[in-house]
């Protein structure tokens, strides 16, 4: 009990974000110390356990709040006067790492991955990852160094109507927990020596440019299609079913029952998610009356439209074919959870690529991510034959 009156009496917003993570963990290890208990022992939440794992729900609901408030003051202070400062150094450095200087090697730190770029490179590494993938700029993104813990519902707790002094009749939800910790993910990049030994050359944001793009391409495909083996766990590993008829053509109706198959909630945000060549064959879709299915998007923001909500156009997801999943819709943020190291490393390679007149720069990406609600969003799949 003391434990619970502490917990509802830490003011959250005054601390730092690794003492809130460590707060939020601490409850999620409690909460899966409950659910472990259930199974154990096959059976439901008591009341009392019922009581406490709400409670607990609305801490972490605050933590989370917490987190994102933090993360918008972050963003929010490095437009100052001191942080671009701070960023002109980080470049120097980085640049004059890149060109091999000695003074610049004792510089950065290192660890058994390379070299930690400068805080302020990584930021914006993940910055430019965010905006180069328009899919990686949907879903729910978490900073952490560690692993990342969040209880789902696997079975829905229900309500009943009674009579006066009559018992009610109701259900307990069922829990798990899932865990999402980091995955390495490389990418290499080869820089012209002539170039790195011109003084007037941009190499930090040469270098940056390259291997965000290449991080973006690979981190999109995986949030697509990873198989959860040393890389993250793709969308269309779950969601709701939608089975299509042909595996070389798409109906109007069936956009339709795809974009009816999630529930009410997740329709406010919800969003297509599709290739070129899917588009092109949607976009010569027409209803019963004969207009196109497909509408511009007058805010320039999407490539278009279709029943109202946005597309979003992504080279890994699958083309019309025998087993694809070819269509995905719904509310993004709400389905699937990454979660990002802060920091990144590098190491050189400066002999490998010396035949070619260039130098090798490997950079590593440290994140994971998982879909986290199976109900937020639709796979549409064609037929095996």
């Amino acid at each position: 009990m003391k434990r619970e009156i502490a917990l509802k009496n830490i003011e959250l917003e005054t601390r730092a974000m690794p003492e809130v993570l460590e707060t939020r963990n601490s409850l999620i290890e409690e909460m899966e110390s409950m659910v472990e208990k259930t199974k154990t022992e096959k059976r439901s939440f008591d009341q009392k356990e019922s009581t406490r794992y709400k409670e607990i729900k609305s801490e972490i609901a605050r933590i989370d709040q917490t987190l994102e408030a933090q993360e918008e003051q972050r963003q929010l202070g490095e437009g100052g006067k001191a942080n671009k400062g701070e960023k002109r150094s980080a470049d120097a450095v980085f640049a004059d790492f890149i060109r091999g200087e000695t003074r610049a090697v004792g510089e950065m730190d290192t660890t058994a991955d390379g070299n930690i770029i400068p805080t302020e490179l990584s930021k914006d590494i993940i910055k430019k990852v965010t905006e180069t993938s328009d899919l990686f700029n949907k879903i729910k993104r978490i900073n952490s160094t560690g692993k990342y813990q969040q209880i789902i519902e696997t079975g829905k707790a229900t309500a009943g109507w009674t009579n006066e002094l009559a018992e009610v009749t109701a259900t307990d939800g069922s829990y798990d927990l899932i865990e999402i910790g980091h995955h390495k993910l490389g990418a290499l990049t080869k820089i012209s020596i002539e170039l790195i030994n011109e003084a007037s050359f941009d190499i930090t944001g040469e270098v940056v440019d390259q291997i965000s793009r290449s991080f973006a391409e690979k981190a999109e495909q995986a949030i697509i299609k990873g198989t959860g083996t040393g890389q993250p766990t793709g969308l269309v590993t779950s969601g709701v079913a939608v089975n299509l008829a042909s595996k070389t053509a798409i109906t109007a109706d069936e956009i339709i029952d795809i974009y009816h198959s999630i529930k009410a909630p997740y329709m406010k945000n919800a969003i297509w998610l599709m290739n070129r060549g899917t588009l092109a064959a949607l976009r010569k879709l027409k209803d019963a009356d004969g207009q196109y299915i497909f509408q511009p998007d007058m805010t320039k923001e999407y490539v278009g439209l279709l029943l109202g909500k946005p597309i979003v156009v992504s080279e890994y997801v699958d083309n019309l074919g025998v087993s694809a999943k070819p269509i995905l819709f719904g509310d993004l943020a709400s389905s699937y959870i990454a979660n990002i190291k802060p920091t990144q490393s590098i190491q050189m390679l400066r002999e490998l690529f010396s035949t070619q007149g260039a130098v090798g720069v490997l950079g590593f990406l440290f994140f994971d991510g998982k879909p986290v609600n199976a109900e937020a969003y639709a796979v549409a799949k064609c037929p095996a034959v």
